[in-house]
């Protein structure tokens, strides 16, 4: 048992968080055995909706033993966080943050990658909640670790979650593909610029070298490595990157205007057109060579 966090905790609260534990593992394995599986929902349930669940789903995604329970406590980091964060004091906030990103790091050589890359998809949807909370000084503290991990500071699997985790963050900041969090469509649009201007060419330089890095050892082996993981990751983000819809810094005016990001009207769209013709034949011979190296990876 990991019993770092929770030394200083008494035995009564110990024994709750046990309790926890195990109900929601029981839930879990009933769900699977189909064995009761309204009152097991009903448990998973109950954690999502209480109050302040975040120290039991941390010791649950610490210590237990089971996959599908480390999952549900995942989820239910998220459901809480998102339904109180605005309840939340600031070290909270970038606690759970921290917490998910030190987790995934941690246990990246875990053979159970749905748990990391559902705590990978927490992380980023919280960092995306409090994007325009966060200071500058805040968010290059989350970045620092990761960007150490992508550039294989720390080995290759923990390279490799740190490619995954920024792939969740950049799915998350896309218009057709972030999580509904009950807010308006502005704050959704003000996320993806900031992003776009202030880390995208970050995010792109950095899975650029980690992918030439390991290019190198994957050519001069006669077998699979377990760098083309890396490689693959890597290829698959820059493909995310390219095909991102940048839109310029006009659209800032947009947003404050509260102009609607899905509708934007003609003008948006033939700025777009004329964008795109002119990278159009830049961007095809490199989307196009990353995607045959994908299939053949």
């Amino acid at each position: 048992m990991h019993q770092g966090y929770y030394q200083s905790m008494g035995a009564a609260d110990m024994a709750q968080l046990q309790a926890t534990m195990q109900a929601i593992e029981l839930a879990c394995n009933s769900i699977q055995m189909h064995t009761n599986p309204t009152a097991a929902e009903a448990t998973l349930l109950s954690l999502s909706q209480s109050p302040r669940p975040y120290q039991a789903c941390q010791f649950i995604l610490e210590n237990s033993q089971l996959p599908n329970a480390r999952f549900q406590a995942a989820g239910a980091i998220r459901d809480a966080a998102i339904r109180e964060w605005g309840f939340l004091e600031p070290n909270d906030r970038r606690g759970l943050i921290s917490f998910c990103l030190c987790f995934i790091m941690k246990n990246a050589n875990s053979p159970e990658g749905y748990v990391l890359v559902k705590v990978a998809s927490v992380a980023a949807q919280l960092l995306k909640r409090g994007w325009l909370d966060f200071t500058a000084a805040e968010k290059e503290a989350f970045f620092h670790e990761v960007e150490q991990a992508v550039q294989g500071s720390h080995g290759l699997d923990v390279q490799f979650a740190g490619i995954s985790f920024l792939e969740s963050l950049v799915s998350e900041f896309s218009p057709s593909t972030s999580t509904a969090m009950g807010l308006p469509r502005e704050f959704h649009e003000q996320c993806r610029i900031s992003l776009e201007q202030d880390y995208m060419k970050a995010f792109y330089c950095w899975v650029q070298y980690a992918a030439f890095n390991v290019s190198d050892r994957i050519i001069g082996a006669n077998s699979e490595i377990p760098e083309v993981k890396v490689c693959s990751a890597a290829l698959r983000l820059m493909l995310q990157i390219l095909n991102w819809d940048f839109r310029g810094k006009n659209s800032i005016e947009n947003s404050k205007r509260g102009m609607d990001i899905f509708y934007d009207g003609m003008k948006q769209e033939n700025d777009s057109l004329r964008r795109s013709e002119c990278i159009l034949v830049q961007v095809t011979g490199l989307t196009a060579l990353l995607q045959f190296l994908l299939g053949n990876l």
